[in-house]
């Protein structure tokens, strides 16, 4: 079965230790995050979405540990932050296309996919627009469909419904958990109520440690 392990995890930043021996084996299935801010959910994330590298400990992608396989973990990867530098000159779409190069994904498939995800978020009138006209909630609509292209195994959700209304919301937490139908997705989300039905697992992350 698909599976990403983390064994003694520790994340320090000098002296501060932010994440302290943290072990978990995340499966298919929505993980749920919680805890008060500040208490290493974000960090976790990072270190789930191979933006960061642990201080201590290891990660694992199907039974082979990282670094070895940081690029295999990558390619069916989706990963969306609470904040991100978004290229202001490009158009919405011209953003999701270079996403979709990266990932190598095939681009006319790739924007299709946008073309329903962004539909079904209510983006979709916007994604010829440059990204410097973009409201806070129309960016954070935007990053979460990035992170969706090419129906990723591991998608990493850092508080996808900010600055997002109820209706909207309640249409990404759709989209969530139909993606955890087959997929390992892990989320902080204020909408930790509404998707607890559908989670397999939800993780309390207090001082750094996971409960």
């Amino acid at each position: 079965m698909t599976s990403l392990a983390l064994s003694g995890i520790t994340k320090s930043y000098g002296r501060k230790v932010v994440l302290g021996d943290v072990s978990h084996t995340f499966e298919p299935g929505l993980t749920l995050l919680t805890g008060p801010s500040g208490a290493g959910k974000s960090t976790l994330l990072r270190l789930i979405a191979t933006a960061e590298k642990p201080t201590r400990g290891s990660l694992s992608w199907n039974g082979e540990r990282l670094p070895a396989a940081r690029t295999r973990l990558r390619r069916v990867l989706g990963y969306a932050p609470q904040a991100v530098d978004l290229p202001e000159d490009l158009t919405a779409r011209e953003f999701a296309m270079h996403i979709a190069a990266l990932k190598g994904l095939a681009l006319a498939a790739a924007d299709n996919q946008f073309g329903a995800l962004t539909d079904a978020i209510g983006l979709h009138a916007d994604i010829n627009n440059r990204i410097a006209s973009f409201s806070g909630g129309m960016r954070r609509r935007l990053i979460f469909a990035q992170a969706l292209l090419g129906a990723p195994e591991v998608l990493a959700l850092d508080e996808p419904t900010a600055e997002l209304d109820g209706e909207t919301a309640r249409k990404l937490g759709a989209l969530i958990v139909e993606r955890a139908k087959t997929a390992i997705v892990v989320v902080t989300t204020h909408l930790a109520d509404e998707l607890a039905q559908n989670a397999v697992a939800t993780l309390r992350v207090s001082d750094g440690k996971l409960a």
